[in-house]
């Protein structure tokens, strides 16, 4: 009876022994399996968007998408909902900057077509630096904005960004040779007139006495890096159809 009893006893202990090590062994062949395809999961996660960033994220989604925050943060502001504008604001930040990367990375590229003769980064240049003005001259009087004044930080990082970042995109174009240069100058010519505007406005609201501390110091810079534009494109494209010169 004893040796029948101690039979049976262990009769199930073993036999949860033995799913207790096989539910370990699972874990462990599943620990295994994650080791093994962790690196191609983080190789793919750490250089993914690298890719994705230079092959699908174009110019013209990014301008699309700046726009759009830029309408909603104007919107947001105007109805006091400060918080979500300064998200908006944000986005229209980081989709400035890819936009004038985008549109950089284009810059003295032949064309892609091969029955016309435009390069890509002529059409970009224009359309995305077209984007840097009406964030600029959108941004400017809500500086000294009743509402605006609430969302300061957002609104001269956004302004700060679209200025330099079509400053840096512009020196980019300035620096190419004579001829390609040339397939820039109609439009860029016909760009001049904008930095006047953005410096009028600027000009506006420094001289006002609504602006915080802040507000001034912001449009300060961005008065800095436009009359810098404006002075690097007067030499090489002032002028209507002007022949590029050196600078």
């Amino acid at each position: 009876m004893q040796d029948t009893h101690t039979t049976r006893s262990r009769g199930p202990a073993h036999t949860m022994t033995r799913r207790l090590v096989g539910g370990l062994a699972g874990v462990t062949l599943a620990a295994a399996a994650m080791q093994v395809t962790t690196p191609s999961a983080q190789a793919s996660t750490s250089e993914g968007p690298a890719v994705t960033k230079a092959t699908s994220i174009t110019w013209k989604a990014a301008v699309t998408d700046a726009n759009t925050a830029l309408s909603r943060a104007l919107t947001k502001i105007a109805h006091g909902h400060y918080a979500k504008a300064t998200k908006q604001l944000r986005i229209m930040k980081r989709k400035t900057q890819a936009a004038n990367t985008a549109a950089t990375a284009l810059v003295g590229k032949p064309p892609t077509d091969p029955e016309s003769d435009d390069p890509p980064g002529v059409t970009a240049v224009l359309k995305v630096s077209g984007l840097d003005h009406r964030i600029t001259m959108a941004l400017v009087p809500l500086f000294a904005d009743p509402h605006g004044v609430h969302v300061v930080p957002p609104l001269g990082k956004g302004l700060l960004m679209a200025d330099n970042s079509r400053d840096a995109m512009l020196d980019t174009v300035m620096a190419l040779n004579a001829g390609k240069l040339d397939d820039y100058v109609d439009d860029l010519s016909d760009t001049m007139p904008v930095y006047d505007q953005e410096l009028t406005a600027m000009a506006n609201q420094l001289g006002g006495d609504h602006l915080t501390a802040g507000g001034r110091s912001y449009l300060t810079r961005a008065q800095e890096v436009v009359s810098k534009t404006q002075a690097a494109m007067e030499k090489v494209f002032g002028g209507e159809e002007r022949t590029p010169r050196s600078r």
